[in-house]
């Protein structure tokens, strides 16, 4: 079966860009103050400086290279190039649709999107092995109705939550 893939980068990318270029302003300013009040630190300064935008715009380009992905036995959640987790079909109890914040910090679950809202949130049957445990996964996917529909078949019917 090939993988299935799901799209989560239209909703974040725009923000992470307005966030990028308020993160270069900011470093612009700092570099500045910096270089005329201790000149000997200007230098180091500005190769972190570059170093950082290098890897911000990195990280920015990773969400379109890494969508989520739906394998034959798994379900494969990236944000960007920064982390990714596996979880199992067989460990999915149920799929909300729209959830609240206030219900994603009750199921404390792991927030998959950074500056914007999740509009998936994927409860577990047991946690997810880790340094942290993981009970429940919040994630933004494009399309969310070629999602629900793609999980509709993979998921058991009498624990799903998904729309019909």
């Amino acid at each position: 079966m090939p993988t299935a893939t799901f799209a989560n980068h239209r909703g974040v990318v725009p923000m992470l860009w307005v966030f990028a270029g308020l993160a270069v302003l900011e470093m612009l300013a700092v570099h500045l103050f910096v270089a005329l009040k201790w000149p000997a630190i200007g230098w180091p300064l500005t190769i972190l400086s570059g170093l950082s935008i290098v890897w911000l715009v990195g990280w920015i380009r990773s969400w379109s290279r890494l969508p989520h992905e739906l394998l034959p036995d798994r379900l494969r959640l990236h944000m960007g190039s920064l982390r990714s987790i596996e979880v199992p079909l067989a460990q999915i109890a149920a799929i909300e649709v729209a959830p609240s914040l206030d219900r994603i910090r009750e199921v404390k679950a792991r927030k998959l999107v950074p500056l914007a809202h999740p509009n998936r949130l994927i409860l577990l049957t047991a946690s997810l092995p880790g340094r942290r445990a993981v009970n429940a996964v919040a994630i933004l996917v494009d399309d969310p109705a070629a999602f629900d529909q793609a999980l509709a078949g993979k998921i058991p019917a009498q624990v799903s939550a998904l729309p019909a």
